[in-house]
């Protein structure tokens, strides 16, 4: 005959201690789980972005606990290190993606005992043999002798009273009882109870068993012991089901629910990839550097021409927009500093400086000349030719 053995249960909680879904806690009955964002997973952290589909493998192996990790991209991390196969002690935790996940296990016990051993297995707790109870048996009080009082008076010879209490008035073995008259008389026993005992006991039990207020007590009894244990079943259906229930995390069924949106946005997320490595996004930043480099050396008007660039491949580019109209506010306020320093140089009569002031305006104004201040440096430059040449 073989041996018989008993396959032991693995109790396994997982409960995330840090990250999107910190507080989450996974009660399992398995050997191997899997983690990752994917629903196909046993433990499911969609909301944790750095996850991978299918990240970390938690198994029982050899009679331990060990991590495993299934991504090629993204690390797992225990005690500060990027490993890829780990051992867990119990009550130990390790990392992946923002999620720390504290794991806490019951590999529980096999037990082998020979078939031909089976019947002498004695359990750890043996019940007791009940107790005899002595039933308490009151003794009768000894009856006194009675003597009547009628006839001749008592008495033995020489008119003397007879004892009638004490050892012979009790019936004691071996002395001989007095009556009336002083005759002996036959010993009786006069405590007939002590023989009676037993049989009185069993008369008693066979009167209460036939008292009907003892046999309503008892049938009620058995009906209540009956009524507890049926309305008690479904309590310990519905605890069974609701231990199975915690089986399951909260957040499978809103997986299914948004599993078809999870997939266009991660549709979304390769569709941006494949757009940041096209040519025309590297066009994009090159000409927007460019023209954050001349704005920033007070270059307005070639950042204008860059700029432009941007929003013509990329509409929507915030920072082009943005930036564009700080480079033509910019390049407005130096034209028209420009146009005052020269109407100064002309005050204080240094016409080269003011002549050069508004050539500077034109040339910042080429192709802009139907402009009204390029009209106006155009005049303004002539006359600071001709005062400095002595014609007013």
């Amino acid at each position: 005959m073989g041996a018989l053995k008993e396959k032991p249960e693995v109790k396994m909680k997982l409960t995330v201690v840090k990250g999107p879904h910190l507080g989450q806690v996974f009660q399992l009955n398995k050997e191997m789980i899997t983690i990752g964002r994917s629903a196909e997973n046993v433990v499911v952290l969609m909301n944790d972005p750095q996850i991978s589909r299918t990240h970390a493998q938690v198994a029982v192996i050899n009679n331990e606990v060990e991590v495993l990790n299934l991504s090629q991209k993204n690390a797992l991390i225990v005690e500060g290190n990027s490993v890829q196969r780990w051992k867990l002690i119990n009550n130990s935790s390790f990392t992946i993606g923002d999620s720390e996940i504290r794991v806490e296990y019951d590999l529980g016990r096999v037990i082998s005992v020979p078939a031909n051993q089976v019947a002498n297995v004695i359990p750890m707790t043996t019940p007791r043999p009940p107790v005899p109870v002595k039933k308490k048996v009151s003794k009768p009080k000894p009856q006194q002798a009675v003597v009547p009082r009628s006839g001749p008076p008592m008495g033995g010879p020489g008119g003397q009273a007879l004892q009638t209490r004490g050892p012979q008035a009790m019936g004691m073995p071996g002395q001989p009882q007095y009556g009336m008259q002083g005759f002996p008389q036959q010993n009786y026993n006069i405590n007939p109870a002590y023989q009676q005992a037993p049989q009185q006991a069993q008369a008693k039990d066979e009167s209460l068993m036939a008292n009907p207020n003892f046999k309503f007590f008892l049938i009620a009894v058995i009906l209540m012991g009956i009524a507890y244990s049926y309305f008690q079943t479904p309590d310990k259906k519905a605890q069974a089901k609701k231990i199975q229930s915690t089986l399951k995390y909260e957040d499978e069924i809103n997986a299914k629910l948004v599993s078809k949106k999870e997939k266009e946005l991660e549709e979304e997320r390769d569709l941006l990839a494949k757009q940041k490595l096209s040519p025309q996004n590297f066009r994009v930043n090159e000409s927007f550097l460019r023209g954050m480099r001349d704005f920033q050396l007070g270059n307005y008007t070639r950042a204008q021409e860059f700029f432009q660039v941007v929003l013509n491949l990329e509409p929507d580019h915030v920072l082009a927009k943005r930036h564009l109209y700080l480079a033509k506010v910019r390049f407005d306020e130096l034209v028209q500093e420009k146009l005052l320093l020269g109407d100064s140089y002309y005050k204080k009569h240094n016409f080269r400086m003011c002549q050069s002031m508004y050539n500077q305006v034109m040339h910042m104004l080429e192709g802009k000349n139907n402009e009204q201040k390029y009209l106006l440096a155009q005049k303004k430059a002539k006359e600071c030719s001709l005062a400095d040449q002595g014609i007013r």
